[in-house]
């Protein structure tokens, strides 16, 4: 059974067993302050875009654990430049992970790194499906 933990604003975690996925993870001056850095286990990091309030602890998430980051090719270039490991995809890209699959969808809003874009995925995490907006303006 797949478990689904909010840590407040856009942060939350995927778990099923062994495998744990993190969205957006802001944990360090999260005004909801539900979970610290460094208690976060997991092996998979979808990161919407490279605002502080959502790029956050990515990178000291990703080195502590040996952790994916999956993301836009720009965001993917920050993290990588920082020491992580990284799974660059497209706006519209789908690619298929040990959990299940990730595909890349647009969201409106500022990117918060130069040349980039702001995303959303549907994630397929052992056969949950999952809509994950990112940060996003109401669109049709």
């Amino acid at each position: 059974k797949t478990k689904l933990t909010y840590f407040g604003h856009a942060c939350f975690m995927l778990t099923r067993g062994d495998v744990s996925m993190i969205f957006d993870p802001f944990l360090t001056g999260n005004t909801w302050d539900t979970a610290k850095k460094e208690d976060i286990k997991c092996q998979y990091i979808f990161v919407s875009h490279g605002h502080d309030d959502h790029y956050g602890d990515t990178d000291f998430i990703a080195k502590a654990n040996d952790a994916l980051v999956i993301s836009t090719a720009e965001i993917a270039a920050k993290a990588a430049a920082a020491g992580c490991r990284t799974h660059a995809m497209h706006l519209g890209g789908k690619f298929d992970f040990e959990f299940g699959s990730v595909r890349m969808v647009p969201a409106f809003h500022g990117a918060g790194i130069p040349g980039g874009h702001a995303a959303g995925c549907i994630v397929n995490f052992y056969g949950d499906i999952l809509y994950f907006a990112g940060d996003t303006a109401l669109f049709s």
